[in-house]
């Protein structure tokens, strides 16, 4: 993986926005941002602390088991309550930069792993 998708939480000076791509160079650790359209940002990151975190929504369960149920009676409840209510995930990423800031980011376990190997 050479580039990656990443949706901000908390940014940092330069690297602003809901959305960035960020581009793996040839220097380990030495990454290319670029938000939409702007010009890219090239930051070196030190570490990467990650923490994981599953979740369900609630909401997605209970419109799942409403379809299921006028659907297919109570199986059709407990089958669209199980697939509207499947985890997702909400870990985070706090990717730590030589200037001494911190970028807070959602990232997957597959993403972690990926940007792990570029430093």
């Amino acid at each position: 993986m050479r580039s990656m998708k990443l949706e901000i939480i908390k940014g940092v000076p330069g690297i602003q926005g809901k959305n960035v791509s960020m581009f793996k160079t040839k220097t380990p650790g030495l990454v290319k941002f670029q938000a939409g359209l702007s010009l890219q940002v090239k930051k070196t990151i030190t570490s990467i602390e990650w923490e994981h975190k599953e979740g369900r929504s609630a909401g997605k369960a209970a419109v799942g088991a409403i379809g299921g149920g006028l659907l297919a009676g109570p199986i059709g409840l407990i089958a669209g309550a199980a697939v509207g209510g499947k985890k997702n995930e909400v870990s985070t990423a706090v990717i730590n930069l030589d200037d001494g800031s911190q970028l807070m980011v959602r990232m997957s376990a597959k993403e972690y792993e990926a940007l792990s190997s570029w430093l």
